[in-house]
């Protein structure tokens, strides 16, 4: 006869398989926060600089300035993806440190 703990609880063998992720969602919510990281800071600091440009007189000095500064932005965002998202990820995953060593 079999006890309770035998028949009703996987044990430690036992895998439990996860259902296949889409990849055409994943793919489309990938590129989706892609452009927003890109185009949002470039376009943005254009349109803030043309309307400062309007506002206080001047020719093209906030829009090329707020452009470069939006080019560095999206630039700084795409980093920050390519290392959260780039190959390897699983591989830089932090370890739990142990007590007593340095």
């Amino acid at each position: 006869m079999k006890t309770f703990h035998e028949t009703d609880t996987p044990s430690h063998d036992d895998t439990v398989e996860e259902p296949p992720v889409s990849t055409f969602p994943r793919l489309l919510a990938e590129a989706t926060t892609l452009a927003w990281n890109l185009a949002f800071p470039i376009v943005g600091g254009v349109l803030l600089g043309r309307y400062l440009d309007d506002r206080l007189g001047q020719d093209y000095t906030w829009t090329l300035s707020l452009l470069v500064l939006g080019v560095l932005v999206a630039f700084s965002n795409l980093y920050t993806l390519y290392v959260e998202h780039g190959p390897g990820k699983e591989s830089r995953k932090r370890e739990p440190k142990q007590k007593g060593k340095m």
